[in-house]
């Protein structure tokens, strides 16, 4: 995703600091500007304060000197002054560069170190600007301390400014750091930041770098549950893991675990015993609950002093209702994966004495007591109490909510159960519990391994209502997962096997999803069916059959063109409202997307907010988070289209911000391909597109996933003409549109027209690409159209139909390609679709300049209607921070010398691509004329004379073959991009 990735000095990435970053830059250009400041900031070890220091002053080290210094953990050792002298050394090495000298006031009588160096930092910023960076104050001596006070406290309008890391953790009570930031504290222009933990959607981020590409959510959630957002921690963890791994391997690194361990080991014996019980008991721990355990173990009763040291010590923390927990959770692992065998079982057991309800009382409401007595039977491999806790704490997990729990318990005890006599419940028993937590959880991988084992146990001859069911939910669960498109082989079946029972919920429900089925496989059956489903649920009074089926006839009434009727809007509601009262948010999702399609489609306003509305409906019913992913990539990619990439951004972190499930991941990963291809990140948009095509086995068939559109976009941004119109002819062959198939056709145009245009830059015969257009046009003279939407869809399929027939225009060099352009420029700005709008003002732009002679153009100022066009374009493009596009509309500008920005553009040709025949004084001439000189400018930076200039000029239009200056500079930037 965009918007907030940046790299540091040396090219690493840094992940989900975008707005610390902007919060020290804001630091930093005020100092260049001549107002003095400090900034403190303070985190734990390994969150990335001195990641973020270094981005932070990269970004400015070209109007600034930046001065490093780093602090040491020195203990039986002082060194005075160590981290300035340290951060004007390279300073000291750089030719002609006086530094001043710090020495001890044991060697220096009188104590003016802090006043000699205020005075040789006032001369270095009447110089140039200064970032003075001090890492690791806290371990920085007192000497330092108290030149920075004086360095602080200096004027306010010298170009100065200090930044200070502090780790936080080890400024403890009486540490000399804490009477000094009080004071700096009370000190004008000094500010403070503390960094939090990276959040998941950060850590994916971050993850996808060190792998080189999008992990999968499985290892996401064990890196960051180990981790909790530790950028150090991750990094170790994700060190030589294979970027398709689903899981860390068994062991961890063993720096890994030395870095977690360092200050465990710190800790006095006794203390570290203690520690050792809590990782022994694996969850936050009350101190009573330790003594308790540490009494019956033999360890010391009063555990009070050693815990604290071991707070003290930054190995525990305290949390929620006093309960202690590891600062690192990895800890907890390592030092009970450092325990013999037998010592482990032995502490399990004990916890578990511990917990155990007193002889003949049941079991207390404590969920955290019961699933912990399940946990510490387990490890303490006793097989039939670990059985009878998991199913009893499963069963309290699920009525607490607590579904995602309850799905691990019963599965554990599904595990248990061929190993334990008289285990009081069946196999069929546990699976359906298990089915049941896995759908609470929206977990569609475990429910769908729950019904395929409980379709094995099943009789359909004597259970068939029970075996229709399960087969129209394995079909919905096959689709949701990517096995396979709304197959209707398993709905058949269901149909079959409940039709004796017409009025059952089953047979309902097996009717609806059929006619589901049948709708998205173009089946002529599907509408009438799906009025049937309707008749049928409400016979039976089922909430959950009555949502299918209203959705089938919505999602008819959208493939027919008659979906902008009252009665379609009631059925969507009623859908909705029937969905949330049957708990089913496969349903909600499916009625609120459908409910919405009647309405217009995904790029709209009101789509988006009946999107929101339906989002915040089912949040409030305590939907599991892949059914609230589902939809909020949905609303990610119609605030995309409509250029809303900010908000976009905030969508796909919701539904990325825990797990998506394959639907919402699948959908999230696509949208963020699509605006990191717009917004010039080729290998980001590359991997997250290869990662959605990795969910989805079936993909090219999944027509509610737009993979043929995101496909042809990355496909034509790099060239590849053959993905983009294959993914268009492949679309128009279809029996239904996929997803966003407005856009297909003009991005195969578009590839076509570049391939064009490439020959004739070469000089090269374009009759084969401009030959696969025309037929392109020929059979597919319109856009593809997905049917049903309203006015905004309208407005946007004239959009791209205008687009489609302007690339057209441009391939045939047609004197009437600017109107056509002008025209849809236009279009897309009455459809809201501002990336478009923004390409079309470039090629308008771009086709009033070719016209224009090479002479003409020499001191005239570019037309008025090309200069309009293309600071249209360079607005949105600045707007939308479309880097490849911005870079296009700027060169462009250069060559035609419209005034842009007083910012030059980050492409400039320096040195002529070798086209054939040019002298090396046509070389010289050319690269000026790329960079938009003027003949006199030419002329006098080469001395020669402006006749000379125009001389060398028209020989470059001939031997090139363009006609104008403007044609000449574009066709060099395209060679040289190719290059």
């Amino acid at each position: 995703m965009g918007g907030g990735n940046r790299e540091t000095a040396g090219g690493r990435p840094l992940a989900g600091r975008a707005a610390e970053l902007r919060a020290l830059d804001c630091v930093l250009r005020a100092a260049i500007a001549g107002r003095s400041g400090a900034l403190i900031v303070s985190a734990a070890a390994g969150v990335g304060k001195t990641a973020l220091a270094r981005a932070a002053c990269a970004q400015v080290a070209d109007a600034a000197d930046v001065l490093w210094g780093t602090c040491l953990p020195m203990t039986a050792l002082t060194v005075p002054f160590l981290p300035l002298v340290s951060a004007l050394r390279d300073r000291a090495a750089g030719a002609g560069r006086t530094v001043p000298v710090l020495r001890p006031t044991s060697v220096v009588p009188g104590g003016d170190e802090p006043v000699r160096f205020d005075a040789w930092l006032d001369d270095a910023c009447r110089e140039r600007p200064v970032v003075l960076v001090v890492d690791d104050l806290q371990w920085a001596d007192q000497s330092s301390l108290d030149v920075l006070m004086y360095a602080v406290a200096g004027p306010a309008d010298r170009r100065l400014a200090m930044l200070g890391t502090v780790r936080s953790s080890e400024v403890g009570e009486g540490h000399r750091l804490r009477r000094w930031l009080a004071d700096v504290r009370r000190l004008p222009g000094v500010a403070e930041l503390k960094l939090g933990l990276l959040d998941r959607v950060s850590t994916t981020q971050q993850m996808a770098w060190l792998l080189g590409g999008p992990p999968r959510e499985a290892l996401v959630d064990e890196v960051f549950g180990a981790s909790q957002g530790n950028a150090y921690l991750t990094a170790l963890l994700a060190r030589g893991v294979e970027p398709g791994a689903s899981r860390l391997p068994a062991d961890l690194p063993l720096d890994l675990q030395e870095a977690v361990a360092r200050e465990w080991h710190g800790l006095a014996a006794a203390a570290r015993d203690v520690v050792n019980l809590v990782a022994v008991a694996g969850r936050p721990q009350r101190v009573e609950q330790l003594a308790g355990v540490a009494a019956s173990t033999g360890l010391s009763t009063d555990v009070v002093p050693l815990l604290r040291q071991a707070v003290d010590g930054g190995v525990l923390e305290a949390r929620t209702e006093g309960r202690l927990w590891f600062v690192h959770p990895l800890l907890a692992e390592i030092l009970e994966a450092g325990l013999f065998t037998e010592e482990r079982r032995r502490l399990h057991a004990a916890f578990a004495a511990s917990l155990e309800p007193a002889p003949g009382t049941e079991p207390g409401p404590d969920l955290d007591r019961t699933v912990s007595l399940a946990d510490h039977y387990h490890e303490a491999r006793d097989q039939k109490q670990a059985f009878r806790w998991a199913v009893f704490a499963g069963e309290a997990a699920g009525r607490a909510g607590g579904s995602t729990e309850a799905l691990r318990l019963l599965r554990r005890a599904l595990t248990l159960w061929p190993d334990v006599p008289e285990a009081g419940v069946s196999r069929l028993d546990l699976l359906r519990r298990i089915r049941g937590a896995a759908e609470q959880a929206g977990n569609n991988e475990q429910e769908l391994v729950a019904v395929e084992d409980l379709l094995a146990l099943l009789d359909p001859q004597h259970q068939p209502l029970q075996t229709a069911e399960l087969l129209v939910r394995r079909m919905l669960l096959r689709h949701s997962t990517g096995r396979e498109f709304a197959s209707l082989t398993d709905v058949r079946e269901a149909v079959r096997l409940s039709t004796p029972y017409p009025n059952s919920v089953e047979h309902a429900l097996a009717v609806a999803e059929l006619a589901h089925a049948e709708l998205w496989n173009a089946e002529p059956s599907g509408p009438t069916r799906a009025a049937a489903a309707v008749a049928l649920a409400r016979a039976c009074g089922s909430p959950k059959a009555l949502s299918y089926a209203l959705t089938a006839t919505l999602m008819a009434r959208v493939l027919a063109d008659d979906a902008g009727s009252e009665q379609a809007q009631r059925d969507g509601q009623e859908a909705q409202d029937a969905a949330a009262r049957a708990q089913d948010f496969w349903a909600f999702v499916h009625a609120a997307l459908w409910a919405a399609n009647t309405v217009d489609g995904a790029a709209s306003r009101e789509w988006l907010e009946r999107c929101a509305r339906s989002r915040a409906t089912m949040t409030s019913c305590g939907a599991p988070h892949p059914y609230v992913a589902m939809l909020s990539a949905d609303e990610a990619l119609g605030l995309l289209l409509l250029g809303d990439w900010r908000g976009c951004v905030e969508r796909l972190r919701v539904a990325l911000g825990s797990s998506p499930g394959p639907q919402g991941d699948v959908h999230a990963r696509l949208t963020a391909a699509l605006l990191a291809s717009w917004q010039g990140r080729s290998a980001e948009a590359a991997a997250h597109l290869a990662r959605a095509e990795e969910l989805f086995a079936e993909r090219s068939t999944y027509l509610s996933h737009p993979f043929a559109a995101v496909r042809a976009e990355l496909a034509t941004s790099r060239g590849d003409t053959e993905v983009a119109l294959t993914a268009a002819v492949s679309a128009a062959d279809g029996a239904l549109p996929p997803t966003m198939c407005v856009r297909l056709l003009p991005l195969a145009a578009r590839a076509l027209a570049n391939d064009v245009q490439a020959a004739r830059d070469r000089a090269a015969d374009p009759s084969t690409a401009m030959a696969r257009l025309r037929d392109l046009r020929r059979s597919c003279p319109d856009v593809l159209v997905q049917p049903g939407a309203g006015a905004a869809y309208a407005a946007q399929v004239a959009a791209m139909q205008d687009l489609y027939d302007a690339e057209a225009q441009r391939a045939e060099a047609a004197p009437a390609a600017a109107g056509d352009w002008g025209r849809a420029a236009k279009a897309c700005l009455v459809a809201q679709l501002p990336w478009d709008e923004a390409y079309a003002q470039w090629r308008t732009a771009e086709a009033l300049l070719a016209g224009r002679s090479g002479r003409d153009e020499a001191g005239a100022p570019a037309a008025a209607p090309a200069a309009a066009a293309l600071r249209r374009a360079h607005e949105l493009a600045g707007a939308l921070e479309a880097a490849p596009l911005l870079a296009e509309v700027k060169a462009l500008a250069r060559s035609a010398r419209v005034s842009l920005a007083p910012v030059p553009g980050p492409w400039m040709v320096t040195t002529a691509p070798d086209l054939p025949g040019l002298t090396p004084r046509e070389r010289e001439v050319l690269a000026l004329v790329v960079a938009g000189r003027t003949y006199r400018e030419i002329a006098r930076d080469l001395v020669i004379s402006e006749k000379t200039v125009s001389v060398h000029v028209s020989n470059l239009l001939r031997k090139s073959g363009t006609t104008s200056r403007v044609e000449l500079a574009q066709l060099v930037r395209r060679l040289a991009v190719r290059r």
